[in-house]
């Protein structure tokens, strides 16, 4: 008898485990501006409807697919569903229509962009599920892109930056979960690539600019979401001026062009005439130098020629 009891026990226990488990698993969580910083410091893969409980159809059926997508096979296994009315969060991090679907994971958050039906939110999960967006600086950028010769990494759009204007950044990695696999996305922070910025002539923020295949085309137009980018990617672009891309600087060029601005900071100084005299004194000792040794040339090809004779 005991032994009959005994095994019912573990037997109870485990089934008590899986119910407890599935619990954990399919429960849809209320997500405040404390959870989403949780998760964000911890990492986790967090799946997040934003909606309004009031004068809102479509958040009731954002609602309803939330709960059908719960406990799904293709969902990521460390992956917590929750929603939100926290107009704060929502604040935050910039959504402004419900409901919004947001999948916050790897310190980046991505939008969705398309209608609430369950195949094609599980597909978007599943593409979304890692980050996308590449972060390119001086020293990566050309290695990784290789844009001025358009050779073997494909085509890139390219967010240049400064956190006073990253508000572009989750369109701009929503952009990239559609694209995955077809071209490359990613950000530059200007505030710590000097180069590239002066390289690509950036003069305002965010700048966007579209590499493809050796030539670059900017994107100047107010609209700065997912489905635009899409279609300027898709071949809007066309109507936009085409550039050669600049090649990246040597160090000699960097030194030359140092030298330059200093002769015209000098030449527009208040030293100027001083400047001018010495840079003509320098000239004139260069000169009698070059002189003096086309001369000693002269005369030892003159010499060697009488002993010759």
């Amino acid at each position: 008898m005991m032994q009959f009891w005994t095994k019912n026990f573990f037997l109870l226990a485990f089934v008590n485990n899986i119910i407890v488990l599935g619990q954990e698993v399919s429960e849809i969580v209320d997500v405040d501006s404390s959870k989403w910083q949780k998760s964000l410091d911890g990492k986790q893969k967090l799946l997040v409807l934003f909606y309004q409980t009031e004068n809102c159809e479509s958040c009731s059926v954002a609602l309803n697919v939330l709960n059908q997508i719960v406990g799904q096979p293709e969902l990521p296994s460390d992956i917590q569903i929750g929603k939100s009315t926290d107009l704060s969060l929502a604040e935050q991090i910039k959504i402004v229509t419900f409901p919004s679907l947001v999948f916050l994971r790897d310190n980046s958050y991505a939008v969705y962009d398309d209608v609430f039906e369950i195949e094609r939110m599980l597909e978007w999960i599943q593409l979304a599920a890692q980050k996308t967006t590449v972060e390119l600086n001086d020293l990566s950028f050309e290695h990784l892109t290789q844009a001025s010769t358009g050779a073997t990494t494909g085509d890139w759009f390219v967010a240049f930056y400064k956190d006073s204007c990253d508000t572009v950044l989750p369109a701009i990695e929503s952009l990239g979960v559609r694209v995955r696999n077809k071209m490359n996305v990613a950000k530059v922070n200007v505030a710590e690539s000097p180069l590239l910025e002066e390289r690509f002539k950036i003069s305002k923020c965010p700048e966007i600019i579209y590499f493809k295949q050796g030539k670059m085309y900017r994107y100047d137009f107010p609209l700065q979401d997912v489905a635009t980018f899409k279609s300027f990617i898709d071949g809007f672009y066309k109507n936009v001026k085409q550039e050669v891309v600049p090649t990246p600087k040597s160090k000699f060029d960097y030194l030359t062009e140092h030298i330059a601005n200093l002769i015209k900071q000098q030449l527009n100084g208040e030293n100027r005439t001083a400047f001018i005299a010495g840079a003509g004194g320098v000239a004139a000792v260069l000169f009698l130098l070059m002189f003096c040794c086309c001369c000693c040339r002269s005369s030892g090809g003159q010499s060697k020629k009488q002993k010759r004779d």
